[in-house]
């Protein structure tokens, strides 16, 4: 962890920066093909991001190209203010307007995947306007927001549809006034292909199928519950179908809580859990950061924390917290943050703009489980920052306080 830290520090520092380069093809890289990419990603890139640097997909190649270019201080400073002010001029003049929209961004995940989102637009020249918008958690607030995108006619939106399908007719709306729309971090509603091109996502079947195994082999029999996000969003939906099936006859499922996502929430849940069941040996959850409150609920509870841990996320903190709790029994598996997700999302739309014929299948990112050792844990890093995220470590540092 400490070396991908490095590399993504010395990044930051380097010269010059990428729209620098922006001479003659106007896609702001050397050596870019018709669609404006390259498809060489550094594999040092891959494998921090994604856990490994093969079956990446040639759209997330591209986007990974991308991230991977040097951010001088100029191209910082911007991203902070962008990032800062919401909607921003980024000084190009370009002639296109891409947004964000997010049905929640208040906490530092969606934090973290607008500012990945930002670092991605700056590199492409011909991007002269960021917006980002956020709804808050609130279904009404997230369509009247994206309507509000679309009857401003910016070119590009990104979206997490955190309402589900009550966001589809603002979605096909888009579509039908010629608006690339494109949803990340598995937020497929309605159909891929007619309803908006595609979505991006890791396979959200095989991380819950992982999960499911992991604790078939680490818990072997016992009790275990899930913990979701926000109600009703597709992510935790999904996985959870996928793992509920390959548990084993030695495993019984106590239930499943919400918990937003939130360290509150999460806290709320797993006290709920194991107030009837203390004897839980595992979870299954997206978030490594909001667990930190199943942590307090436990200790809150005074049980000791016996458990295997599934997780998609890798915040840094909670990778510290087990190290700092030191107890062998806690057994921890985490996927990928997947903050990368909003810049493969934005480069699949920036090369649909070109022509690209994007797969109404999906852009699905390689998925695979990692366990928490003693290296795992970056004191060097923002304490919710992901492990496996490309925002370089002073923008972190900038946006941890």
């Amino acid at each position: 962890a400490t070396e991908a830290a490095a590399t993504s520090a010395s990044v930051a520092t380097e010269a010059p920066a990428a729209t620098e380069a922006a001479t003659g093809d106007n896609s702001g890289i050397d050596g870019a093909n018709e669609y404006g990419e390259r498809y060489d990603a550094d594999p040092a890139i891959l494998t921090k991001a994604v856990g490994t640097p093969d079956g990446v997909p040639e759209v997330a190649q591209a986007a990974f190209y991308r991230a991977g270019l040097p951010v001088d201080q100029a191209m910082q400073d911007l991203a902070v203010k962008c990032y800062t002010d919401k909607i921003c001029d980024t000084g190009t003049g370009g002639p296109i307007t891409v947004a964000l929209a997010d049905g929640f961004g208040e906490n530092f995940w969606r934090q973290m995947t607008h500012m990945e989102f930002v670092l991605q637009a700056l590199t492409y020249p011909e991007i002269g306007k960021i917006i980002y918008i956020t709804a808050g958690g609130d279904t009404q607030k997230s369509i009247s927001d994206y309507k509000s995108l679309v009857a401003q006619q910016v070119d590009v939106i990104i979206f997490f549809p955190d309402a589900g399908e009550a966001l589809l007719p603002a979605v096909r709306e888009a579509t039908a006034q010629g608006i690339v729309t494109i949803s990340h971090s598995y937020g497929k509603i309605g159909e891929p292909g007619k309803d908006y091109p595609t979505f991006v996502a890791e396979d959200v079947c095989k991380l819950g199928q992982l999960f499911g195994e992991t604790l078939n082999k680490e818990v072997g029999t016992g009790k275990v519950a899930f913990l979701g996000g926000t109600p009703g969003n597709p992510l935790s939906a999904y996985w959870q179908s996928c793992e509920e099936p390959v548990l084993s006859a030695d495993l019984t499922l106590v239930g499943r809580a919400d918990t937003s996502w939130t360290q509150q929430g999460t806290l709320e849940a797993v006290s709920g859990f194991i107030s009837s069941d203390p004897d839980i040996k595992g979870f299954s959850y997206e978030a490594a950061d909001s667990f930190l409150g199943g942590v307090r609920a436990y200790e809150a509870a005074g049980l000791p924390l016996d458990i295997t841990l599934t997780l998609r996320t890798d915040e840094v903190d909670m990778f510290c917290e087990w190290k700092k709790i030191n107890n062998p029994n806690f057994k921890i598996f985490y996927g990928s943050g997947g903050n990368y997700q909003s810049r493969i999302a934005l480069t699949a739309a920036m090369m649909k703009l070109k022509g690209y014929e994007l797969s109404t299948d999906g852009i699905i990112v390689p998925t695979v489980l990692r366990q928490v050792d003693a290296t795992t844990c970056n004191p060097d890093m923002p304490q919710q920052a992901s492990l496996s995220s490309l925002i370089p470590i002073p923008i972190f540092k900038l946006m941890g306080n």
